[in-house]
């Protein structure tokens, strides 16, 4: 017998869950966090410095979470993949690194290299020509 991706399969022996037993607690916390924060917001407002307490507190959230933006680090420049042919390597990885290409693999007559997205297959021919490589044909992008 076939069983529907939408009925539950029964395992024989099996005890069967109550789902509304767990949705009933889950309830019951979302009540009691709710009831705690009003009891502890009235608490503050109502005290000798309530509203200033809050208002200091909301600004520190504030300064925390923009602090957290500016600190956390960006996200990378997008990257492309070429595929270089060249009889000459030289060995020139620092070289690279100064024009921002990353060397992934060196194969016999073939770069394989990871630059900006901005990088044209001609500057890249002109960058690896400047340092000791000698280009056959132009980069061709993988990716």
């Amino acid at each position: 017998m076939e069983h529907s991706k939408s009925s539950p399969r029964r395992v024989p022996g099996a005890r069967r869950t109550h789902r509304w037993r767990r949705d009933t607690v889950e309830l019951a916390a979302v009540f009691l966090s709710v009831t705690v924060a009003d009891l502890v917001a009235k608490l503050v407002v109502d005290g000798p410095d309530g509203p200033v307490v809050l208002a200091t507190s909301a600004l520190a959230l504030l300064a925390t979470a923009l602090l957290h933006t500016w600190w956390s680090p960006h996200a990378p420049p997008p990257t492309t993949l070429w595929r270089v042919r060249t009889t000459a390597l030289s060995h020139t990885p620092a070289a690279l690194a100064d024009h921002r290409i990353v060397l992934l693999s060196l194969h016999p007559e073939e770069l394989y290299l990871r630059t900006e997205h901005t990088v044209t297959p001609t500057d890249l021919a002109t960058v690896l020509t400047t340092t000791g490589h000698t280009v056959e044909g132009p980069p061709t992008r993988i990716a």
